[in-house]
């Protein structure tokens, strides 16, 4: 692809338009992965001995109550 341009001074202004362009480009892909969010901790692993206890306590409570109402 050959352009013919009428002068020197035009040429550096179609190479100083290429690298703003290239420029503006590199700039708005920099801000893109900074925006990223980073990834997030994975989630400590509950003993089920312990969720199973509490859900057995809240049984237990929850018969009481009926039992008294």
């Amino acid at each position: 692809m050959s352009v013919n341009l009428r002068s020197e001074k035009d040429r550096k202004k179609v190479v100083a338009a290429i690298m703003a362009a290239v420029d503006a480009y590199m700039e708005e892909e920099q801000a893109a992965r900074e925006a990223v969010v980073p990834q997030r901790r994975a989630a400590p692993v509950l003993s089920l001995w312990h969720v199973s206890g509490r859900e057995e306590m809240m049984r237990m409570r929850t018969l009481w109550q009926r039992r008294i109402v």
